[in-house]
């Protein structure tokens, strides 16, 4: 097996695949060394998704066996095997790095001294950049103009504000020949009572020299 090894850990689980030290040599004497045994881990990095298999074959199946595999500290699979195991996992992301464990416990191997039972663990690189977020395109509408305010109604004007229209000479001439009119009117009214008064007067004398 070609992986990078950096921890071990331990699935409590498994703990009920051990068996006594006195019956595993009675069952491994019994079973020989027909079985092989053989043990394979994967994993690699793809663009299309990281992938990890792992295949157990040859395995001594007059017992269970037990696997168990976790993913960045997740258990994914934990479960009984007989004679021959094989499963891939192949959609993991590619764009970081996964931490992976795999724990296998052979029936006639309970102490692990023969190879057939192991804890590993390796790493998977990441080797796809992850893709940058997109940005938001300035916004393209339109600005709503601000509301002008409503056109107000020009004030009309009142009679006191009206500019008087100019005076011509010909009106200031007719008002002076009123002005003139009036002033000689008075005199002439004078006369003609007093003109009246003395024609009376003259026939009153000429009646009493009559007399």
């Amino acid at each position: 097996m070609a992986h990078n090894s950096t921890s071990r850990r331990r699935f409590g689980a498994l703990g009920a695949f051990a068996v006594s030290g006195m019956a595993a040599a009675a069952l491994v004497g019994m079973a020989g060394t027909a079985s092989a045994h053989t043990p394979k881990i994967d994993a690699g990095c793809a663009e299309d998704g990281s992938w990890l298999k792992v295949e157990l074959t040859q395995y001594n199946d007059k017992q269970a066996n037990g696997i168990a595999v976790a993913v960045d500290g997740e258990v994914v699979l934990e479960e009984e095997f007989g004679k021959d195991f094989s499963q891939t996992w192949d959609e993991l992301d590619p764009t970081v790095e996964h931490e992976v464990a795999v724990v296998v416990q052979a029936w006639d191997d309970p102490d692990a001294s023969k190879g057939f039972s192991f804890e590993d663990t390796l790493t998977i690189e990441a080797c796809v950049e992850p893709e940058p977020e997109p940005t938001l395109p300035p916004s393209s509408e339109p600005t709503q103009p601000s509301e002008s305010p409503s056109a107000q109604p020009a004030p009309t004007p009142s009679v006191s504000d009206t500019p008087a229209p100019p005076t011509t000479s010909v009106e200031v001439e007719e008002a002076a020949l009123a002005e003139t009119g009036a002033s000689i009117a008075i005199p002439l009214g004078i006369g003609a009572v007093l003109l009246a008064g003395g024609v009376v007067l003259m026939i009153v004398v000429r009646r009493r020299g009559r007399a």
